[in-house]
């Protein structure tokens, strides 16, 4: 049976694990600031990294 956990650690990919909040901290210095000037940035970079993670871990295969 799914828990609310197990939800929270699958992410919204549906295979794999999403990044945790330690493996995040980790890696927000390394995100650089959105630039001045222009509209403030909308992308959730937690998100963007869960996604661009899950693309390295499956290669984008037919059947994920």
């Amino acid at each position: 049976m799914w828990t609310p956990a197990d939800r929270a650690l699958v992410g919204e990919f549906g295979s794999g694990q999403a990044l945790t909040d330690d493996q995040f901290r980790l890696l927000e210095p390394l995100i650089p600031p959105a630039k001045p000037g222009g509209r403030p940035r909308s992308t959730d970079m937690r998100s963007l990294l869960d996604g661009l993670f899950y693309l390295v871990r499956t290669g984008c295969q037919w059947r994920h």
